[in-house]
């Protein structure tokens, strides 16, 4: 196994971190870049076992890291909170945008690669960015998986928005290490620049792409219904809904990843398998 740890600079001069895995003699093979979510991070739980996996399957990986999720220069703890506060969806699409141009210009690994070829998986807020991302970039990506996806970004309640007004910033509790972190005002205020950008259920019965959409039956954090309305709207020729029964948010993993659960098994191979019928040509 090939495993690398590079980055690239977006359009603000600000690094993204990512790790590129493929099984040694891989060639021409097809992409697909692996999204985290709101406080994920691309070392986080099932992230670099799904991303091995689909290395070994002869597919080459990309688990990046958001520019503003608010990750260190350790990796893995939450201590660039002045980064996570400023972080946007635009940043985050941004952030991409700027991972496929690498791969459509042969800046990353060109022999392993075949840019013509590129997958997305994105889990949570990451799916609901993955899907933003491939209704921009139709003739780039050639297949979409989402896990647990946020199909409604407006999702604020009165009192928040009413303090992020009159403060300029909310608070949020990172459950996993018990921080309390801060999201300025810049996040609300591109949700409302971008109202039809960023209307997924309004615009997805444009995309075209292949997509499986799976949650999990028992997800209390983001209710499988979003994922119900994203597959009922989504206009492509190939779409499917897979709701795996009594999974919650994370498929039953929790990080540190320890073992593997059902649940995850199945979405993980329920992603593989999309992605050989899509992906692989």
């Amino acid at each position: 196994m090939i495993y690398r740890t590079k980055s690239i600079l977006n359009p603000a001069g600000e690094k993204i971190h990512f790790d590129l895995r493929y099984a040694e003699g891989t060639a021409d093979a097809p992409v697909i870049i692996i999204l985290h979510g709101f406080k994920g991070f691309k070392d986080w739980g099932f992230f670099p076992d799904l991303a091995t996996s689909l290395a070994y399957s002869d597919y080459v990986t990309i688990t990046l890291n958001f520019s503003r999720n608010g990750i260190g220069s350790d990796g893995k703890s939450f201590n660039n909170l002045e980064a996570f506060a400023n972080n946007t969806i635009s940043h985050e699409l941004a952030d991409v945008q700027t991972v496929i141009q690498a791969i459509k210009q042969g800046k990353i690994d060109n022999h392993a690669i075949n840019p013509d070829a590129i997958g997305l998986i994105g889990h949570s807020r990451g799916g609901a960015v993955a899907l933003l991302t491939a209704l921009e970039n139709e003739d780039d990506i050639g297949a979409v998986v989402t896990w647990a996806a946020v199909g409604n970004l407006y999702r604020y309640s009165e009192e928040q928005i009413k303090q992020w007004q009159q403060q300029g910033y909310i608070e949020v509790v990172n459950q996993r290490t018990g921080q309390v972190l801060r999201m300025n005002k810049s996040y609300l205020d591109d949700l409302e620049a971008n109202k039809q950008k960023f209307d997924l259920y309004g615009r997805i019965e444009d995309l075209e792409i292949p997509t499986l959409f799976i949650h999990g039956s028992d997800d209390t954090t983001i209710s499988p219904e979003e994922s119900e309305m994203l597959h009922e709207k989504c206009g492509a020729y190939s779409k499917r809904l897979e709701i795996i029964e009594g999974s919650d948010h994370t498929f039953g993993i929790k990080h540190p990843f320890e073992k593997s659960t059902e649940a995850y098994a199945v979405a993980r191979d329920l992603t593989e398998s999309w992605f050989d019928r899509h992906l692989k040509y």
